[in-house]
């Protein structure tokens, strides 16, 4: 049996099509196996960022030189045993040389030629077509003179993402124009037409290499999918939801433009005539080879994955782009470097993954040091804090030419994100009436699942061009809203009368907020400035001047002079015997909330659904998220009306529930009953353990503690967010692996949701209709 390769040289490896497949070999690369890219000088340094992500990537080391220079390539090939050609379609004679100098190494042992693309020998006509030749002539090289190095062609077939693309100027020769819902098809559309993704070139070139046995010697034929025009036409139409304008061109009017554009040496005669191969059916292979590499049908893209449309990540990350009068607008606003491209910013995969970490990173910051903050400086100039950081943030992400500068703005929103999290649900807790905490508590969830629903419908319709950057954009407008909003919004009143001790300036916010003929000395009971009553100098006072309805600040009395108060850390509640069973209460509740599987659900959710709803994945994402917020919504009012432990129980066993029907339904295939469990627990979801531990955190301590509660939650759901994120990939494969088939993770949520339903049920106390914390815990306090 043949070893597989030790050492892989990679030529063209920048290019077009060899940057997926270096890429697709770094991923695929088994322990010990070292990955070489040969490039320019002039290259190597114009592309350094490019080269220095790949050798993060594992790439072993890039060699310069000139790819004319004998002495060059054979300095190159030293230690090498495999050889990898990518080189573009001007310079494939220039493989002759390389096979030359391959054949007298003394390492080279395998070499793939760049023959990524149409088959050259598929039919009589084959040798004739202009854009063979060069092909052709390396393979009349390869059968007379190469004899010791094995040689295999893998063949591929068009490339699907260029072949969608319009020709300028040339559109008869077909093409989609989504932004314009029109197409152009070659005959009647229905010639079918054999297609592999530039993902898939890479991943079938690492395929190859990992069957070295079955492949050496071979023209290898390989495929991602075979469609028609016309189902393209009607993929496309799916997605966008509105009808195409076909033009059909007639095969023989494709003939005579051809032929006019190589009697003109048009640069568009070449492609003019692979379109009318591809047209001709000269694509259609008796039989693909997929299976001889081990590519399965599930490895490889689909027509709908191909065809997406609306995918922010593939946009900003410059996989697809097309061309735009939004262009010119957008760089009215971005500014972008003269190097750096406007419609989008190169990233690798590792890229990405770390910009999106980064917010995650931000939010735990944020959650932890809010409390301590909005503690002591209090719940509105926390706010503003947020404010100007989501200002800056989103104004550096809008902006952004790089992926530094793009994780930086993620990281400063992120900031404002976690902060958040923590500021709003006490001030809404603290400004809401008591006997509807729980409904106006909601809205902390229902406004997170508003702001989802936002940007994942503006990311459906604005995925395109430098369009993505108006998505961020928003960022900006939502702060400049949320900055002049706090100029008419009051302090909180109980932070006023615990933080402050300014308990006359609280109660005249709070009588204005209730109303002036709304009695609040019951509910100024509740605060831990004494009794909450007033020398009567100061309660006529009231009457005269209520000018701090807007928590502008005013002198304090004289009679009621302002004391800080003692507020307690981070530290102090886990250390306080009567705030840690909250602690314990609260962090238990947010680890219930991500381990019991939401949002590994609604990951797979997306992937369930599409197998019986025939519609774009993202208007499926759009789906699930209104049936989140609806449900959000119209369960607002049950904390008020059953409790908060009693929804949060309810939605508990529901999603176990759902947990459990959704791993039955995926390991014996019953789709139907797979979509039903996923909105189940979507609904579930909402119920209890979406909105209520917003609630729950500040009427568990009292105001003293409240702060540091919030950040206590907060960090533990970030930090819960980050193990589901991360483990349920791996978690998820390795239950496959080891069991055989999918679905099996379920088993484990509906487990955790088991734990977590006795956890709630011995640690946490119901909340609803009592006063304060000491009533909530059965605490009683000494009056003398």
């Amino acid at each position: 049996m043949s070893p597989l390769p030790s050492h892989v040289l990679v030529f063209g490896g920048t290019g077009t099509i060899g940057r997926y497949i270096v890429t697709s070999l770094l991923r695929a690369k088994p322990a010990g196996t070292r990955i070489s890219v040969f490039t320019s000088p002039s290259s190597a340094a114009s592309k350094a960022d490019l080269f220095s992500s790949w050798k993060s990537q594992g790439l072993d080391g890039v060699i310069t030189g000139d790819l004319a220079s004998e002495s060059d390539i054979a300095a190159a090939y030293r230690g090498v045993d495999t050889v990898v050609s990518a080189l573009g379609r001007a310079v494939l004679d220039k493989q002759i040389e390389l096979l030359r100098l391959a054949e007298a190494s003394e390492s080279v042992q395998w070499f793939l030629p760049s023959e990524y693309g149409t088959d050259v020998e598929h039919n009589d006509k084959s040798p004739g077509e202009k854009p063979h030749q060069f092909k052709l002539a390396v393979r009349k090289y390869v059968r007379e003179n190469v004899k010791r190095v094995k040689v295999t062609y893998v063949v591929t077939g068009p490339y699907f993402d260029m072949w969608v693309n319009l020709a300028g100027g040339h559109e008869q020769l077909g093409g989609y124009a989504p932004e314009k819902k029109e197409a152009y098809v070659i005959g009647d559309g229905e010639g079918r037409v054999g297609f592999c993704t530039m993902w898939d070139v890479g991943k079938f070139v690492a395929a190859t290499l990992r069957h070295p046995e079955e492949s050496f010697g071979k023209a290898l034929k390989v495929q991602s999918f075979v469609v028609t025009p016309n189902q393209v036409v009607a993929e496309y139409e799916k997605q966008t939801g509105a009808k195409f304008k076909v033009t059909q061109t007639p095969l023989d009017e494709v003939r005579a433009i051809e032929a006019r554009l190589w009697e003109d040496k048009n640069p568009a005669a070449g492609s003019a005539t692979l379109r009318r191969i591809w047209a001709e059916g000269g694509t259609l292979y008796a039989k693909n080879d997929n299976d001889v590499v081990g590519m399965k049908l599930e490895d490889l893209d689909s027509l709908e994955g191909a065809a997406e449309l609306n995918a922010p990540e593939d946009v900003i990350r410059c996989r697809k782009k097309s061309i735009s009068a939004l262009q010119r607008v957008a760089a009215l606003v971005t500014k972008p470097k003269a190097t750096a491209p406007l419609d989008c910013i190169p990233m690798d995969d590792h890229s990405f993954a770390a910009v999106s970490a980064v917010f995650t990173i931000g939010g735990l910051l944020g959650a932890l040091t809010a409390g301590p903050f909005t503690s002591k400086r209090g719940r509105k100039l926390a706010m503003a804090t947020t404010a100007a950081l989501f200002l800056l943030g989103s104004i550096v992400e809008t902006t952004a030419s790089s992926a530094v500068l793009l994780g930086a703005g993620r990281f400063l929103t992120g900031i404002g994100a976690g902060a958040s999290t923590v500021i709003v649900p006490l001030y809404i807790s603290e400004i809401a009436p008591p006997a509807q905490r729980g409904f106006f508590g909601a809205f902390t969830q229902i406004s997170i699942n508003v702001g989802i629903l936002f940007t994942q419908t503006l990311g459906y319709f604005m995925s395109h061009d430098s369009a993505w950057r108006w998505v961020l954009g928003t960022g900006v407008i939502i702060a400049l809203t949320q900055g002049l909003g706090l100029f008419i919004i009051p302090e909180s009143p109980a932070w006023t009368a615990t933080a402050r001790g300014d308990v006359a300036r609280a109660r005249r916010i709070l009588q204005r907020i209730r109303g002036k003929h709304t009695n609040i000395d019951d509910e100024v009971e509740t605060w831990n400035g004494g009794d909450g009553k007033l020398p009567s100098e100061a309660e006529g006072l009231l009457d005269e001047d209520d000018g701090d309805a807007v928590g502008t600040p005013l002198t304090p009395q004289t009679s009621a002079t302002p004391t800080e108060r003692v507020h307690l850390g981070f530290a102090q509640v886990l250390r306080d015997p009567l705030t840690r069973p909250a602690i314990i209460a609260v962090v238990g509740i947010m680890f219930a909330q991500q381990l019991c599987g939401i949002n590994s659900v609604i990951m797979y959710s997306v992937s369930l659904l599409q197998d019986l709803l025939p519609i774009n994945s993202g208007l499926l994402t759009i789906i699930i998220s209104i049936v989140n917020l609806g449900v959000t919504m119209a369960s607002s009012p049950l904390p008020d009306k059953f409790g908060r432990k009693t929804c949060i129980l309810v939605s508990i066993i529901g999603q176990g529930s759902s947990s459990l029907a959704l791993a039955l339904s995926i390991v014996f295939g019953v789709k139907i009953l797979s979509a039903i469990a996923v909105l189940l627990f979507v609904a579930f979801f909402a119920i209890g353990l979406g909105p209520v531990p917003f609630i729950l955190a500040s009427e568990l301590v009292g105001a003293e503690a409240v702060g540091a509660t919030q950040s206590w939650a907060l960090g533990a759901s970030y930090i819960a967010t980050f193990l589901v994120a991360y483990l349920f990939p791996i978690v998820n494969s390795a239950l496959n692996d080891a069991l055989g088939g999918a679905g099996w993770v379920y088993f484990l949520f509906a487990g955790f949701a088991l734990v977590f339903t006795g956890f709630i049920a011995r640690n946490v106390p119901e909340t609803r209709g009592k006063r304060d914390a000491d009533e909530v815990w059965g605490r009683t306090r000494r009056t003398d």
